[in-house]
């Protein structure tokens, strides 16, 4: 006769996901070393383990019953999850806990299998084009083992026991499934990570620990040794991706289907996982147009989060960096994209809040975007600095390949971008990292040269403590010259005195407008029409010359106006001597301050009198 069923108690399963999660974060450096498929970018690991942070910060609440239990893992998985398997394994949760009989006060054993089944189809969908051999096949084969302990009248200790087994040989059959992971002797990293989690999810429900001697010579069966496995990886990385950018989105208030959100995305990109829940939706791609992935689902939904990660730049990291310093900066500093990734210099990206939206700088918003969300937006855009959690992610992961880390950031007067990584970056150096962070005093342009020198001082070698004096002696030999159209977005940013300049603004001056020695906001001229603002900034151009010094280089930017751009660079080039080093649209959260229509010209000046 069959025993009365099971019920699994909320209490019973805090303790089996904490067990999980903390299994999988332990082993989030050997998941990424064996992380090939899709995308050889190392960070299967660091995904997984972003989710399991979420889950583990919900395992210290109190909760009444085992279906809320799930109900509140599937929302935390969702806001942490990252990546392809991390998004997939949301997936899966919210399924298992949608599925769930809602008529049923209690979690049974026979609840969960039969809702933990039916959410395989889920996870399915979740996906563009479903592969065979990775984490959807661990996960298919897992929620057979459920329902075949059923059959055999298994209580849930029992049932999960089965499960994990038919889960690891799921696991050690995976190369066998994707050539990928068979020629390079692993098993698929997402996979692993599943099989982890229901490990530890098992041993600490059934409280029957594995003992390390077993789980050494379980894992042997069918992995090699990580050591090896780096090398072995490290030696066969050939290709770069063909999307650059790895880009999630955490989207609510959208009545849009899984299915209809990959068809409206599919053509961007690859790598394409919509995750599901009651109230969010998780969306990860490989894409070469991030803002354009931003700009569809904005039309369908509310953007909570976003991120773009660069894995063309953490392809070349892999194959070996080119200099044994990094160069680090934010995205106020304008300079040419090609030149960032030729010298591997790695970004902040500022964060820009439009009407509750926080975009990504440079990333997710175009500047032709901003202007005209801008000009429809209901409230003022403001924008923010990176939090101490991006700094760290940053940190941690130059820290596998830098043991010397310089950091340019913009002038700590007009954004507490540096105060926040100096914080980190003084915990780090004490891990026995070389971290110099450095206040630029300048934005934009400026900013822009100093980093270009600092790449350039790099790449011919100098030492690190010379390359930072450097760097702060050109502090005092950069400059940037701003003409302005009209005050009114410099006002509201705060970026100039209210007084002076609302008194320039009611008389519809034009104003030029530079930086102080201590990076803050100051008019250097004024004048009553653009044709004398631009006649005065060149008289303010040939006056930093003064003295004996010489303009080394130059770079122009602009706020929507190309063509004023234009005509300044033909006269520069004629007054200077030589074109400039580069002419760019200027950064969206710049330009939020500066106002649209403002032209720029920043200036490298020698250091010394010729």
């Amino acid at each position: 006769m069959e025993n009365e069923p099971t019920i699994i108690t909320g209490n019973a399963l805090l303790i089996a996901f904490k067990g999980g999660a903390e299994r999988v974060i332990q082993q989030k450096q050997h998941l990424n070393s064996i992380n090939v498929f899709p995308v050889a970018d190392g960070d299967t690991g660091n995904n997984l383990a972003s989710l399991m942070s979420s889950l583990l910060e919900e395992t210290s609440q109190q909760v009444d019953s085992g279906k809320n239990v799930f109900v509140k893992m599937a929302d935390a998985a969702l806001m942490g999850a990252r990546g392809n398997s991390g998004i997939i394994f949301a997936q899966y949760l919210n399924g298992l806990a949608r599925h769930l009989n809602s008529s049923d006060t209690e979690l049974s054993a026979d609840n969960f299998a039969n809702s933990a089944t039916a959410a395989v189809e889920d996870a399915y969908q979740a996906i563009e084009k479903p592969v065979e051999g990775t984490m959807i096949t661990v996960i298919r084969e897992w929620a057979s083992g459920l329902m075949e302990g059923r059959k055999h009248l298994l209580e849930f200790e029992g049932m999960l026991t089965q499960s994990l087994g038919a889960a690891k040989k799921a696991l050690e059959d995976t190369p066998k499934q994707l050539k990928i992971l068979q020629k390079k002797s692993v098993v698929d990293a997402g996979a692993k990570g599943f099989v982890l989690f229901v490990e530890g999810f098992t041993e600490a429900f059934c409280n029957s620990g594995v003992t390390q001697e077993n789980q050494e010579k379980s894992e042997a069966q069918y992995v090699v040794e990580v050591e090896q496995q780096v090398v072995h990886l490290t030696e066969e990385i050939t290709i770069a991706p063909v999307f650059r950018y790895c880009t999630e989105v955490l989207l609510t208030e959208t009545e849009r289907s899984s299915q209809e959100l990959k068809v409206l995305l599919s053509e961007l990109g690859d790598s394409l996982v919509v995750a599901s829940g009651l109230t969010k939706t998780r969306v990860h791609m490989h894409t070469n147009q991030p803002a354009e992935m931003i700009k569809r689902l904005n039309l369908v939904g509310n953007v909570q989060q976003q991120k773009a990660d660069d894995m063309l730049l953490q392809y070349q990291l892999k194959q070996g960096p080119k200099h044994s310093i990094v160069l680090v900066t934010d995205s106020i500093a304008d300079l040419p994209a090609e030149f960032i990734l030729e010298h591997q210099i790695q970004v902040f990206p500022m964060n820009l809040l439009l009407d509750s939206i926080s975009y990504l700088d440079k990333l997710t918003l175009t500047a032709a975007d901003f202007y005209q969300l801008n000009q429809q937006a209901k409230e003022r855009p403001t924008s923010a600095q990176p939090n101490i959690k991006q700094v760290e992610t940053l940190f941690a992961f130059l820290e596998n390949y830098y043991q010397k880390i310089i950091v340019v950031t913009v002038a700590s007067k007009l954004s507490g971008t540096y105060n926040t990584i100096k914080t980190v970056a003084d915990k780090v150096q004490q891990r026995g990292i070389q971290i110099a962070v450095i206040d630029s005093k300048k934005n934009s342009a400026a900013e822009g040269l100093m980093v270009m020198e600092a790449a350039e001082w790099i790449a011919e070698g100098l030492d690190f403590s010379t390359i930072v004096t450097k760097i702060k002696a050109a502090t005092k030999t950069t400059e940037i010259l701003v003409s302005v159209g009209n005050l009114k977005a410099m006002i509201r940013s705060g970026r100039l005195p209210g007084g002076v300049g609302r008194f320039a603004d009611s008389l519809n001056l034009k104003p030029i407008v530079g930086l102080d020695r201590e990076g803050g906001g100051t008019i250097t001229g004024i004048a009553f029409n653009t044709q004398a603002n631009e006649r005065k900034l060149m008289k303010q151009v040939r006056k930093l010359t003064k003295k004996g010094r010489r303009i080394k280089r130059y770079a122009l930017i602009h706020a929507n106006d190309l063509q004023r751009s234009q005509t300044l660079a033909e006269k520069f080039t004629k007054e200077i001597g030589f074109p400039p080093a580069y002419m760019m649209e200027i950064s969206t959260v710049v330009a939020m301050s500066a106002g649209e229509g403002c032209v720029a010209i920043a200036v490298s000046l020698s250091e010394e009198e010729e």
